[in-house]
This record gives structure tokens, C-alpha cells and sequence, in this order.
């Protein structure tokens, strides 16, 4: 039985990978990139909390507000050029109908930063 020589082989492969590494283009020049500094602050937007009670109430960070008023903030809130956050806070026991029902106006309003908060408070069901 015949055994296969790879010495050749390696060689070869020796010698190409030596000929990649001295064709690699030695980087010999420097891009100078201004970083920001340490001290600058960017405000925290301004989050707005947005409550649906258990009775079908919307509360505007504590406030009720109706319906067509809260269409108005919303969309005061969308037209505003100070980022804004819209927190949605529903109670546990809301109705899932009035929280589609405001979230689908925020939706008509073309907000961007909405974000659901204090969902984990009710992450632990208990039974029955």
C-alpha cells in the first residue's frame, strides 16, 4: 500500500500563506475621530404616564382626562419637538377593551416612544 507524501503540500501552503501575509497592506495611516467628552448630559425625555383604570377611566400622569382630550395631548404630545415618552400603565383589572381602545389612539397619533410599564408586577398568577 502506497502512502500519500504531503511535505509537498504543506510546503506549497506554507509559501502561499507567507505571500497573503506580505501582500496585506500594512496600515500606515491614522483617521483622527473627534469622540464626545465625558461631560456631556443628555436630558431624560419627559415620560407621561398613561393609566387605564379599572373602571374604564384614563388617567394623563394622575389626571382624567376624557376621550376627545386625551386625543388632543396625544396629538399635541406627537406635534411636541421635546421627546416625550408615553408610559402605559394599565391596573390589573382594566378592561381589555378600553386599553385597545387607548392604545389604539396612540397609535391614530403617531407617537413613537411608547413603551408598557409595570407589567411585572403581575407576572405571579395565583390559582383559584
Amino acid at each position: 500500500m502506497m502512502d500519500l507524501n504531503v511535505t509537498p503540500l504543506i510546503d506549497v501552503l506554507l509559501v502561499l500563506l507567507v505571500m497573503v501575509i506580505l501582500s496585506v497592506p500594512i496600515a500606515t495611516h491614522q483617521t483622527r475621530v473627534d469622540l464626545p467628552g465625558a461631560r456631556q448630559v443628555f436630558a431624560e425625555p419627559e415620560q407621561i404616564a398613561l393609566v387605564v383604570t379599572e373602571g374604564g377611566a384614563v388617567l394623563w400622569n394622575g389626571e382624567p382626562v376624557s376621550r376627545p382630550a386625551l386625543q388632543a395631548r396625544l396629538a399635541a404630545a406627537a406635534a411636541s419637538p421635546a421627546e416625550q415618552v408615553i408610559r402605559f400603565e394599565p391596573e390589573a383589572n382594566a378592561s381589555y377593551d378600553a386599553s385597545v381602545q387607548v392604545i389604539h389612539l396612540v397609535g391614530e397619533a403617531d407617537i413613537h416612544r411608547f413603551a408598557f410599564a409595570g407589567n411585572e408586577r403581575y407576572r405571579h398568577w395565583e390559582a383559584d
